[in-house]
């Protein structure tokens, strides 16, 4: 396949991303307006970039956004702000700017994947197919969840359609195939960045791989640390039982300081910080999967995995090359460290999916997926069978994109702001500096302060904003008694009332001087 017919193969496979990211721009109601956050988690990474807008002095370390304190350390890193700062500087709107990288990732992960298959399988017909299965594919989940739900109902109501989340967590945003991290922004530019490193290591291009790692590992805590325990288990296996030459001694070293400046950062250079330790303690969740879950989001690419051991006929056979040990032990790794609650306290074991276990059984799968295309094709009832397979094989991800095309957002969200919201973001751009502090009671607004203006709010994200609950009642103190904590000293008070939303009671000499009102919200200043 020549490298225009790759591209426009990617181009085709990341057709579903287009039309999700254009159904966010035009499905909604009329009262709303696309913010270009296509989930609530995307406000996070364009918040962290703002903070370079707000910095006095330059630094490549940005603090929590959500800490509420302008001098809060600067102790976090993400290199892919080097993009983002600069087009915001311009003025360029945020979520248009996420949206835009996002569809720019995905079709970069998706090329990636296709150069990866093309290496597997050169000159083969299937790579197309391979490619589509790769990208698409998925497991049971979605029907799963329908026959769950028949069981259990006796029937198929109206919304059938979202029977197909019951087995698939978070409405399936945490992404249990490949394909589905496509429509996460920086889940898919963190999978280009892994699929990339894996593409050098395979061509044997030893300095692109390493400096591919590193920069994934600089990226992003869970996908690094994932990718270089699965090297560093590769490069074990093959150095002790193997005694693979190909593999250099410098690159080893390389990837040891790497994975070593790794641990050290966010186990030891991170964890010195108490603002740190206190989100780390709110982070470490126990967000894990269980078997109802996790055999049928993998049991297709399972079974063709052990139809490829059948094919080779022997272990020795099934793991002569390098590159299926490799996809072995990522796919081994990556289920581990997904159900790593089985061996220590869990720290959001399920963020170690991501569709990582399912790629790793997948291309691990792929001479038994070839045998079975070769076994089907011979004849026309099985040529319908496979037919058949393929339906299944991708439904997942057609039920779920399906699902998500047909619907229209009515109610704000991150996604889609009001008029009124609006205004008051305008309103803190242009009036607003980092030294002043949001408290109110309206969530969206606080959450959302740090991506349009350089105001901070004092409860933010539930697990970004250090020991939320207390801030709670710090916050609600200060609003029924007007007694001043002490870390709002020196701080300009903005009180962000809105009017929809049940409030606690307000001191009414917190409330002398009016900055802003419209019919949603009024804000004041004591």
């Amino acid at each position: 396949m020549s490298r225009n017919k790759t591209i426009v193969l990617a181009f085709l496979l990341t057709l579903p991303v287009m039309l999700f990211l254009i159904h966010h721009y035009v499905s909604h109601s009329p009262e709303l307006k696309p913010t270009g956050f296509t989930t609530d988690e995307n406000v996070l990474y364009m918040s962290y970039a703002h903070q370079y807008l707000d910095q006095e002095k330059f630094s490549p370390f940005y603090s929590n956004p959500f800490d509420g304190n302008p001098q809060s350390p600067k102790i976090y890193f993400q290199p892919v702000n080097a993009i983002f700062v600069p087009l915001l500087k311009t003025g360029a709107d945020p979520g248009l700017v996420f949206s835009l990288f996002g569809l720019l990732m995905a079709f970069c992960c998706v090329y990636m994947g296709i150069r990866i298959i093309q290496h597997l399988l050169p000159n083969n017909k299937y790579q197309s197919l391979i490619a589509l299965l790769f990208t698409w594919g998925g497991g049971l989940t979605a029907i799963t969840g329908i026959i769950v739900s028949f069981i259990t109902s006796g029937e198929l109501s109206s919304s059938w359609l979202d029977t197909i989340y019951i087995a698939d967590p978070a409405n399936g945003w945490w992404g249990l195939n490949w394909g589905r991290i496509l429509f996460i922004p920086l889940e898919a530019y963190y999978h280009f960045l892994f699929l990339l490193c894996i593409y050098l290591i395979l061509k044997k291009r030893w300095v692109g791989a390493g400096l591919a790692g590193f920069l994934l590992a600089a990226s992003h805590p869970f996908t690094g640390m994932e990718y270089l325990i699965i090297l560093w288990e590769w490069i074990a296996i093959e150095k002790s039982f193997y005694k693979n030459k190909s593999i250099p001694w410098w690159f080893i070293v390389v990837s040891g300081i790497v994975i070593t400046l790794d641990i050290y950062y966010y186990l030891s250079y991170l964890p010195s910080f108490p603002e740190h330790n206190q989100l780390f303690n709110q982070y470490s969740v126990a967000w894990t999967y269980s078997f109802r879950v996790f055999i049928p989001a993998y049991v297709i690419v399972a079974l063709i995995s052990y139809a490829t051991l059948k094919v080779k006929k022997s272990i020795s056979r099934f793991l002569e090359f390098p590159h299926q040990r490799l996809f072995l032990t990522w796919a081994v790794v990556s289920f581990l460290l997904s159900k790593h609650e089985w061996f220590m306290k869990p720290m959001q074991p399920i963020h170690f999916t991501r569709g990582y276990v399912w790629a790793g059984l997948f291309l691990l799968s792929i001479p038994g997926l070839l045998w079975l295309i070769e076994y089907f094709k011979k004849t026309a009832l099985r040529k319908w069978v496979f037919a058949g397979f393929l339906i299944i094989f991708l439904s997942d991800n057609t039920l779920w994109i399906t699902n998500i095309l047909k619907s229209k957002s009515k109610i704000e969200s991150e996604g889609y702001l009001t008029k009124e919201t609006r205004e008051v973001f305008d309103y803190l751009k242009k009036s607003t500096t980092r030294n002043d502090l949001l408290i109110g009671n309206d969530r969206l607004v606080s959450y959302m302060a740090n991506v349009y203006s350089s105001a901070n709010a004092w409860v933010s994200h539930p697990y970004n904003t250090p020991n939320r609950e207390d801030r709670i009642t710090i916050m609600n103190n200060y609003l029924q008694s007007g007694n001043r904590p002490p870390e709002w000293v020196s701080r300009r008070l903005i009180i962000v009332i809105n009017k929809q939303v049940t409030s606690v009671p307000v001191l009414p000499s917190l409330l002398a001087t009016k900055l802003f009102e419209n019919s949603h919200y009024v804000l004041f200043t004591p």
